[in-house]
């Protein structure tokens, strides 16, 4: 299917050069390809806070690019991105002993935020129980 993400074109490709295939279909020509962000809840970005929730793509057309545009806003879950927000918070510095209500407010969360993301985080089938610093998520 055309514009499924994920595909496993660049499978076993070097990282260095994983720029240089369309996550898509595999086109190598690098007249064509292209780089673009695309929607994705599961992308936390560790040194630019405002790059959270877009994932670099590479792509070598415009009818690839906006299937997973679509296909990213379709599976967008903020809770996820929340969670994700959670987790690098909790490895700040002077977090390994903060409580959640604290790391969430670090994280830039609400408490209704931090209430759904718990929520949401106990009802997955493969539930995280601790942040990345250590923290029990209960």
């Amino acid at each position: 299917m055309a514009g499924k993400p994920n595909s496993d074109h660049t499978i076993g490709v070097p990282a260095r050069h994983r720029f240089c295939v369309c996550q898509v279909c595999g086109q190598t020509d690098p007249r064509k390809l292209v780089r673009a962000l695309v929607p994705d809840s599961s992308a936390i970005d560790e040194l630019d806070l405002g790059a959270d929730g877009y994932r670099l793509v590479t792509v070598c057309s415009d009818d690839e690019l906006h299937a997973l545009i679509a296909h990213g806003r379709a599976i967008w879950v903020d809770e996820q991105l929340w969670l994700g927000r959670l987790g690098r918070a909790s490895t700040a510095p002077g977090m390994r002993r903060a409580t959640l209500p604290t790391i969430a407010r670090w994280a830039g969360l609400t408490h209704e935020q931090l209430r759904r993301v718990l929520a949401w985080n106990a009802t997955r089938f493969d539930s995280t129980e601790n942040l990345p610093g250590g923290q029990l998520l209960s």
